[in-house]
C-alpha cells in the first residue's frame, strides 16, 4: 500500500497540493498541475492501494470554493469507481 500525507495548514491552493503530492512521489514522468493531471495519476501512475491522509482539515465537508475541495472529490470519485483500491482519511 502506498500511503500520501498532507498537511492542510499549508495548503492554500490546489498547487499547494500538487506541490505536497510531488514532493511525496517522485517520478520521471511530468506532472500538469491539474485536476486531469492529478486523474491520470491516480489511475495509473501511483502505486496501488492508495491511502490519503489530509491531517488538519478544519472543516469537512468542504464548501466549493476551497482549494481542496474538487482534490477531494476526485479522490472520492476514484475509490467509488474501485473502493478497495483508494482509501481517504481526514482528521
Amino acid at each position: 500500500m502506498f500511503t500520501l500525507h498532507f498537511n492542510c495548514q499549508t495548503i492554500h491552493s490546489r498547487d499547494d497540493f500538487y506541490r505536497q503530492l510531488c514532493q511525496q512521489y517522485q517520478t520521471d514522468q511530468p506532472f500538469g498541475y491539474s485536476l486531469d493531471a492529478l486523474w491520470d495519476w491516480l489511475t495509473g501512475e501511483l502505486p496501488l492501494p492508495l491511502t490519503c491522509h489530509f491531517h488538519n482539515l478544519q472543516s469537512y465537508p468542504l464548501s466549493a470554493e476551497q482549494p481542496l475541495a474538487a482534490i477531494i472529490e476526485l479522490l472520492q470519485e476514484a475509490r467509488a469507481e474501485q473502493p478497495e483500491l483508494y482509501h481517504i482519511v481526514i482528521n
